[in-house]
Formats: C-alpha cells, structure tokens, sequence
C-alpha cells in the first residue's frame, strides 16, 4: 500500500507538493480551510526557476498559456526616466521556459484541476496535529480526522500546523504596507518594471493579454492609518508618477484594491518536526521583493517529493530540509535587504542609490539573476 502523505493548504505551493507526491507514487490528499478555491487576490511573477519546477510535472507550457511571458523589465524613477533594462532573455538564455505574470487564482486553479475530487477536501483548516511513530493525524476545524504518514505544512505564513508542532514564531514587520490591483488593460508588450520613488515604489507585470497585475509600497507604521478606501490612497501617493502608474491605477475597479502590511518571518532552526515538514511562508515566509515567495514554496514541493521517494522516512525530510536551508534563507535575507534600498526615504540616500543601479554593468544583474534561476530539477517520472 503506498503512503499517505496529508498536505495542509491548497494554494499553489501545497497543491504542487500534491502534484509532485503522487507523481512519485504517493497517496495524496489536500486539507484546504476555504470552503473552495479562492479566486480573490491578485497576481505574481512565476519567476524561470520556478516555472522549470513545474516542468517537472508536465505544466510548463499549461503555465505559461495561462498567464503572460516576461519577457523584459525595467527599474525607472517616479517622472519615468530608465535606471536600468534587465535582459531577462539573457538571464534566461538555454533555461527553456520563460518567468511568468499570473493571477494567483488562475495558477491554483489550473493546479487544482489535475488532482481527483477525492484528493483535494474543502472546509478542513487545521485545528489539531498529533504524530507517533505509525503516523500522523489531523483533527480539523470541523471536527473530521485525517491519517497519514506525513503531514506537509502549506498553510501560509499563519500556519496552524506550525504553531501546533512547533509552537508560535513571531512575524516580522518590513516597514512598510502594500497595496495590490488588477487592472483591465494590458501592460507593454512583453514588459515589466519597477518605478522607485522616495520611500515608495510601484510595480507592474502582465498577467495576461488584457490585464495587468500592479502593487505599490509605502513607508507607514504597521496596521494602517489610510483609511478604508485604499484605491483614493494609491491615487493620492502615486497619481504624479509618469505614465504607466496614474492609467493603471484609473483603471482598476475601486474596490478591487487590497492591502497588507509586508512581513517575514524570523528564521527558524527546523521545518522538520518528526514527520511533520513546513514548506513556503509556513517555513521561510519572505518579503516580495525578489518575486519568489511562491516560487521558492514551488521547489520546496517538487524537491520534497524527490527526497521522499528517494527516503520515504523522516529521515528523508531531514534530507529534503537540509538540501533546502542556505539557498531559502539566501532568498530571505537579500530580498529583505531588496526591499530596504527599495524604500529608502532620505534624497541623499535615493541619488546614491539610482546613480549605482543606473552605473551597475547589465552583465553583473545576468549573473545574478541567472544564479537564482539556474537550479537543478528533478528527474520524476
């Protein structure tokens, strides 16, 4: 009888960990709190690394069809003038897939549709974990139970299956909020940037041929103290920056923008408990600076299920966990030092820092991207 392994959370790093088991032969079966797929939020940039990831499952080019190919990027000041192009094909150059601008309800969607009915349970948040040495089971807030073999934590940076096997882990905050938008007009061609202002940014990506997925940044105090009408307040910070900002802003529907305060979480000795594994934000929660809290959540899934085939024990985890730590905690830390020089408030400081992004050689950011990209996949069957 194969094993069972229990996957808390059904956004696209709990529903690729369940792709990547069962193609490897396991028994799968996904606990999502919600009462389904949830089709609210906004977008992302699937970056190369991990769209090669999910090649490994056979949904490159389902993946790519379903959002937009990034093909070039730019950082640009607030009144528009170029600080720098990032060749994202060199970077990208023999990789065989493009990054991709998506929405986040699109990418757990297409996921989801390759699992059974049976393998993905709605309306079953985690309320309880208990393990041994036979297994480990799941009470959930409806008062089910589930069994298995292994637990896989994918239930976000307020993991309940992390506070119930390894307690509460504090959350820190960046320093500063976030507003996100959808908005019903297409970006460039093929273009992405992003636009750095005095203790504000503001970004955007295609996510597909008719929408543009946008976020905007700020220097605040944790909380919020703009009021509730978040669409007025983006106006209000960013209506003076050069076109594309102000259109993409008119265009998105007033109440379809969100905000939240940007956190991390600080780092913590294990994901491992047992037969227990966190994976993503429920492990290594990052800032979104670098574009990779889904991505690096992604590999976790197709690499654990690679080291559980190769050890389907808690040692295996221990491997997986171990394959894992320097390079997320390297994600971590530079995207928390990203975003630092990204909001820096004080004119002194912001001329320096455009004068050594506009002066830093094209080749330097290749090889710096290409690093992150450039990692290796798994052969599953």
């Amino acid at each position: 009888m194969a094993m069972r392994i229990l996957v808390a959370g059904g956004g696209p790093g709990g529903l690729t960990t369940a792709l990547a088991l069962r193609r490897v032969g396991f028994e799968v079966v996904v606990l999502e709190r919600s009462p389904e797929l949830r089709t609210a939020g906004a977008g992302l940039t699937l970056q190369i690394n991990a769209v090669r990831m999910l090649g490994a499952l056979g949904l490159a080019e389902e993946v790519v069809a379903a959002g937009r190919a990034i093909r070039s990027g730019q950082i640009r000041r607030a009144d528009g003038r170029v600080l720098a192009d990032l060749d994202l094909e060199k970077a990208g150059e023999g990789l065989g897939v493009p990054g991709v601008g998506i929405h986040r309800a699109a990418l757990s969607g297409l996921l989801a549709r390759h699992l059974a009915p049976s393998e993905l349970v709605f309306d079953a948040g985690v309320d309880a974990v208990e393990q041994d040495d036979r297994g480990v089971r799941v009470r959930t807030t409806g008062g089910r139970t589930f069994e298995g073999d292994v637990l896989v934590g994918a239930d976000g940076l307020h993991s309940r299956v992390r506070a119930a096997v390894l307690g509460p882990r504090p959350t820190r905050y960046a320093g500063y909020t976030c507003w996100r938008g959808i908005a019903p007009v297409p970006a460039p061609e093929g273009g992405s940037a992003e636009i750095w202002g005095e203790g504000q940014r503001f970004g955007f990506v295609g996510t597909t041929a008719a929408e543009t997925y946008w976020f905007a940044t700020a220097n605040a105090e944790p909380g919020g103290g703009e009021g509730e009408d978040h669409h007025a307040e983006v106006v209000r910070r960013f209506g003076t920056y050069a076109s594309p900002v102000p259109d993409l802003v008119a265009a998105t529907p007033i109440d379809a923008v969100i905000r939240n305060d940007i956190v991390d979480l600080a780092p913590m000795e294990s994901w491992v408990r047992g037969r227990v594994a966190l994976i993503g934000d429920a492990a290594h929660a990052t800032t979104p600076n670098m574009g990779q809290g889904a991505c690096m959540a992604i590999e976790d899934g197709v690499l654990l299920a690679a080291a559980l085939a190769a050890d389907p024990t808690p040692a295996g985890l221990l491997a997986w966990e171990g394959q894992r730590t320097a390079r997320v905690q390297g994600v971590v830390s530079r995207s928390w030092s990203l975003g630092r020089i990204g909001q820096l408030d004080a004119a002194p400081l912001v001329w320096l820092r455009n004068t050594v992004v506009g002066l830093t050689p094209r080749a330097a950011t290749v090889r710096s991207l290409r690093s992150l990209w450039d990692v290796p996949v798994p052969s599953l069957p």
